[in-house]
């Protein structure tokens, strides 16, 4: 479910932007704890309610994927599903998978199976690649 969209200042919508390219230098160097500061530095720069901005999508899932990395698989969870409300969060295969793989590592292997079939019929194979086999192997029935 979205709501409806509204624009940032192409300024704030800049710093943003700069903001998570930064934040994803230093994820890309596995300084998950840097990149997850870096985040929250655009986070709140986005206006109340951040969830019709498209940069909250954008900075909720980054949130998701730092603290996926770090294993606090409740804050991963709670950014993943703030950012499925956000607009165009149909479209953002990528956290879908993320929670598909929170709620499998956090034991709820039918609401996992689910979502992680979703996610791969919609984002393809290649959102798994990367990602421990046991992700793919949990929707093998499913797909082949």
């Amino acid at each position: 479910m979205t709501t409806s969209t509204q624009s940032l200042s192409p300024a704030i919508s800049k710093k943003i932007t700069d903001l998570c390219s930064t934040g994803y230098v230093h994820y890309d160097a596995q300084d998950f704890e840097l990149a997850l500061r870096t985040f929250y530095q655009a986070w709140v720069l986005v206006p109340k309610p951040q969830t019709q901005f498209a940069e909250a999508g954008w900075i909720l899932t980054a949130l998701c994927d730092a603290y996926f990395r770090l294993a606090r698989l409740p804050q991963a969870l709670e950014a993943a599903n703030s950012a499925l409300f956000c607009p165009k969060a149909e479209q953002n295969y990528f956290v879908l998978f993320r929670k598909g793989q929170i709620m499998l590592d956090q034991g709820e292997l039918a609401k996992a199976r689910a979502i992680l079939h979703k996610a791969y019929s919609h984002g393809g194979a290649a959102l798994f690649e990367q990602e421990n086999s046991k992700y793919r192997e949990a929707i093998d029935d499913l797909i082949n």
